[in-house]
């Protein structure tokens, strides 16, 4: 395809760091929103992040694509945190005796993955280097 034509490895890292968060915005929306812990903001951020991206990547601007991503998913995850923080707490100190579900953890993993990703990105290539 010619879209993928002389791309580096950045380019390809980036569009993986776009489809988690695509998958981390739907997964916790799936989890939490019917509980109290939901964060429509970080929700929000998630979207708007891998859009501009893609948007990005369309007007032919992909330098700036996986910095977007970063800032919008560093400021999704505080959202994130902000919104749980007092679920951590009860569960921390006893109140809750239950402990942390699954679902609590696979967020913090897809949270991560997305910004490890989009910084990876901003460090490797997005396009191949002539030899």
């Amino acid at each position: 395809m010619e879209v993928l034509k002389g791309k580096g490895k950045g380019f390809y890292v980036m569009l993986a760091a776009i489809v988690m968060a695509l998958v981390t915005a739907i997964a916790y929306a799936i989890i939490y929103s019917p509980t109290r812990y939901m964060s429509w903001e970080a929700f929000a951020f998630l979207l708007v992040g891998a859009a501009l991206a893609i948007v990005l990547f369309v007007i032919k601007k992909p330098a700036f694509a996986p910095t977007v991503l970063f800032v919008t998913g560093v400021i999704g995850t505080m959202f994130y945190a902000y919104h749980i923080y007092f679920f951590i707490s009860s569960v921390a100190v006893g109140i809750q005796f239950s402990g942390f579900p699954f679902s609590f953890y696979l967020n913090i993993v897809f949270y991560v993955l997305t910004i490890a990703l989009s910084i990876a990105a901003i460090f490797l290539p997005q396009t191949k280097e002539e030899k």
